[in-house]
């Protein structure tokens, strides 16, 4: 019996477009894979700047943890991140939009804002006291991303939250309450 094995070359990255739906684990930490590897491929390479990486989103959002996780990435990100929404950049995806260097959508696309939430189940009243602390501070890292990359106030998402209702934004809204630079 023998034993072959092939020499792998290494890894290129073809693609500098990502795609994301669902804010889940598996998606977001393959997103943020991605966005390392092509970030430590430029970095090798001092003769011309670098490509943006393009995300494209067509989410209703999904893991608050997993989103903010991305949002970090993007920030954090030495090539810059292009953003363009085409359907749809719902709740936990809103935030992941507005990190975006440049940020779009099309003409038909819809963003929608809305008090976050997550299942707690059947538990004692101390860990629910405990999960609403959290909640609480996960609603103001939420909206600290749309106050300070908008024009909207906190003011504004007050209302909608106070409302217990989502808040849906079409593309010639979104541009001039900025939340993205442009509709394609």
């Amino acid at each position: 019996m023998t034993n072959k094995t092939t020499k792998k070359k290494p890894h290129e990255v073809l693609s500098r477009v990502i795609t994301l739906g669902e804010i889940n684990d598996d998606n977001v930490n393959e997103v943020i894979g991605i966005i390392y590897e092509i970030n430590e491929e430029d970095s090798k390479n001092t003769t011309k700047a670098a490509q943006p990486i393009q995300l494209v989103l067509n989410s209703q959002g999904g893991d608050v943890y997993q989103g903010f996780g991305l949002v970090d990435c993007i920030e954090l990100s030495k090539t810059p991140v292009h953003v363009t929404v085409l359907g749809q950049a719902m709740s936990m995806a809103l935030p992941i939009l507005l990190s975006g260097h440049h940020r779009s959508m099309s003409q038909r696309s819809t963003l929608m804002y809305h008090e976050i939430s997550w299942e707690t189940g059947r538990e004692k009243l101390g860990y629910h006291k405990q999960e609403a602390k959290e909640g609480d501070r996960l609603q103001r890292m939420y909206d600290e991303i749309v106050v300070s990359k908008t024009s909207v106030t906190e003011k504004k998402l007050k209302e909608v939250r106070d409302r217990n209702q989502e808040w849906y934004i079409t593309a010639e809204e979104a541009l001039k309450l900025g939340f993205v630079d442009e509709i394609l």
